[in-house]
């Protein structure tokens, strides 16, 4: 199924972004099938049945759409430009606004998301609701990592917790406790190291987040 192929995929982020594939989640509306999504999206149809292994495309499912094009090419779905522009997503750890590290260079390195300090054990919630492609610590260095697909064509990734409360497949809403802080990776102290990501590019999450420092 394509979600162990994009968690392979995910393994990769961290090292080459330009071999990542791209593609996006969404839910099939009431008269849709696999001839008419091939036809919306560009795609052929044997990809989507190939993509999503014995899941009926039927309404109320979510599928996997894979694009060459990246994951906002002819989203049906809300534009990632909506949460760009109006600073959409809910700010990950509620209860802590201590930004210990920001996006950019960082100790000579590109440094893809940033840093929220907060006590181990506090919650971290999901920025948007999605679904959950990857919740596990077999990427080095992340230790516990969760990764939300989301319906604008989005990925947000959420790492270091001390322990994550989700499963892939999950669907999540906005605000959902989906782990809590902790160390776990490579960390010098208890955070979250949040990204966003579109079509496997990190882009500075505070552009995204309704809260602004």
């Amino acid at each position: 199924m394509i979600r162990i192929i994009l968690i392979l995929l995910l393994s990769q982020i961290f090292i080459s972004c330009s071999s990542i594939g791209s593609g996006h989640y969404i839910r099939v509306k009431p008269g849709e099938n696999v001839k008419t999504l091939a036809k919306e999206f560009k795609v052929p149809a044997w990809q989507i049945r190939q993509a999503n292994g014995a899941k009926k495309v039927i309404s109320g499912e979510w599928i996997y759409i894979p694009l060459k094009r990246g994951v906002l090419s002819q989203s049906k779905n809300v534009s990632s430009e909506y949460y760009f522009q109006h600073g959409k997503l809910a700010w990950p750890v509620p209860s802590s606004k201590n930004l210990s590290s920001r996006f950019g260079r960082r100790w000579g390195k590109a440094h893809k998301g940033i840093d929220i300090a907060a006590r181990t054990g506090t919650a971290i919630v999901a920025a948007e609701k999605g679904v959950v492609v990857y919740s596990g610590k077999a990427l080095s260095g992340y230790g516990n990592l969760t990764v939300i697909a989301h319906e604008s064509g989005l990925f947000t990734i959420y790492a270091h917790a001390d322990k994550n409360f989700t499963r892939k497949n999950d669907k999540v809403h906005r605000g959902q406790v989906i782990a809590n802080v902790g160390a776990t990776g490579r960390a010098t102290g208890p955070h979250l190291h949040f990204e966003v990501r579109i079509d496997s590019k990190a882009i500075n999450p505070l552009k995204f987040l309704a809260y602004k420092d």
